[in-house]
């Protein structure tokens, strides 16, 4: 990434990609999947909250 990027423009992407880890998630046929999906999402929420505190 680069440096000089607007921090309001890394949180609207990381915004995007967990709204669309959750929305293949929600359409995903295999429950393994399903998981793996939202773990991923969440481990994405919980990366962004600790490098905003």
């Amino acid at each position: 990434m680069e440096h000089d990027e607007v921090p309001g423009d890394r949180l609207a992407r990381t915004q995007w990609l967990i709204a669309q880890l959750r929305q293949r998630a929600a359409e995903c046929e295999d429950p393994r999947e399903q998981d793996n999906l939202r773990r991923s999402a969440d481990s994405l929420v919980r990366l962004a909250t600790a490098l905003r505190a």
